[in-house]
């Protein structure tokens, strides 16, 4: 592999899709080969002298509103590691604005560059006719683009028609396993909310309006007089918390409905383990806003769980309807109580989805595998 040098503004101990992705790629990568640029913060040495690989921490973009641009600290950091590193090809984990470096040290030094989309950061290209025309620059200069989904290729197709660059899809993986539910933790959310004998329905995600827990919520009494035994955990913060506690008391399930904001890595897969069936019916909103893939979806695979996702962006390569769990329409109320029905009772069909969900994750979506498209890039 060549000697490359990723640059991110996303990185661990970051939390996140981007820096979760990005940590497990660079696990599995030669450790001699491999060069981090990532931001400075709390906690960052704890983590970076547990990897085996060179990582280097600055403070990447500035917010003193008088210097511009904002990102000539992150290029002066780029351009520096270049020399002292003998980096031969540069990665960024962000088409904007890390992009820009990599286009104006193409042009200046003639190092290649791939680049790596998620989804959102694409559609944030669109939001003006100069970043349209920056982003096209950094895309037809690339050496390839990387994305997390078909979804998000068919997608950068679609909005930059005439960029004729090579693409490769590098799914994310799941992380967590079976292996370490920690039980006391797990007995105690059972006891402290009375869920023994409960059904158990669960949401994790960011609380943003796309996810679609506020739909679970309105189809919630339609399950409950099918399945009164029903019970909704929902994992996660964001901005449309206050928004769905209030659905939540206006539907009159506050005795139904459980919002864990904070949990640890470590707790996660007590709330998997829990669950009869997981649920997201993700959507895509007005200003394109969209599920890049759906890495839960996988993680509940892991568990051997059923799934529920939204007919939307890349959640339908996670989640093959009829195979490892149902696809609906996300705006549809009554489809999504229904699916959830069928599965709640329906043990068979539910353990059947679960067992080729898990069989999916092993077989294709591992870490491994995926890291061996990305150093076959690198060679």
């Amino acid at each position: 592999m060549k000697r490359t040098l990723l640059a991110t503004i996303d990185f661990p101990p970051m939390t996140g899709g981007v820096a979760n992705y990005w940590a497990n790629l660079c696990r599995e990568l030669p450790n001699d080969s491999l060069v981090v640029l990532a931001p400075e913060g709390a906690n960052t040495i704890d983590f970076d002298v547990k990897q085996e690989y060179l990582i280097y921490r600055q403070k990447l973009i500035n917010k003193n509103k008088w210097l511009w641009p904002k990102w000539w600290p992150l290029f002066l950091s780029i351009h520096r590691l270049i020399k002292s590193e003998k980096i031969e090809f540069l990665i960024v984990a962000h088409v904007l604005p890390i992009g820009i470096i990599a286009y104006i040290l193409k042009k200046l030094f003639n190092l290649p560059y791939g680049i790596s989309i998620h989804g959102l950061d694409l559609s944030l290209t669109q939001a003006s006719s100069r970043k349209r025309w920056i982003t096209r620059r950094i895309l037809t200069s690339a050496d390839w683009v990387m994305t997390n989904s078909e979804f998000t290729q068919n997608l950068l197709r679609k909005l930059f028609p005439d960029v004729k660059v090579k693409t490769e899809v590098v799914y994310p993986c799941p992380n967590i396993n079976l292996e370490k539910v920690p039980q006391v933790i797990k007995e105690n959310i059972i006891k402290n909310n009375d869920l023994s004998g409960k059904k158990i329905i669960l949401t994790v995600g960011r609380l943003v309006e796309r996810k679609g827990h506020d739909m679970i919520l309105k189809s919630l009494p339609v399950i409950l007089r099918s399945v009164p035994e029903a019970r909704y955990i929902i994992v996660g913060r964001g901005p449309d918390q206050a928004r769905l506690k209030q659905l939540v008391t206006k539907l009159g399930i506050e005795k139904q409905v459980f919002f864990y904001e904070k949990v640890g890595d470590y707790e996660l897969p007590v709330f998997y383990d829990l669950a009869d069936v997981f649920v997201m019916p993700c959507r895509e909103m007005p200003d394109g806003d969209v599920e890049g893939f759906g890495i839960v979806f996988l993680e509940a695979g892991n568990y051997k769980k059923a799934v529920v996702a939204g007919r939307s962006g890349g959640a339908v390569e996670a989640v093959e309807h009829n195979v490892n769990g149902l696809v609906v329409d996300p705006q549809n109320e009554n489809e999504i109580a229904q699916a959830i029905i069928s599965l709640l009772q329906n043990k068979d069909k539910a353990r059947a989805l679960g067992e080729r969900g898990y069989s999916r994750v092993q077989e294709r979506f591992n870490w491994v595998e995926q890291a061996k498209m990305l150093i076959n890039l690198l060679k």
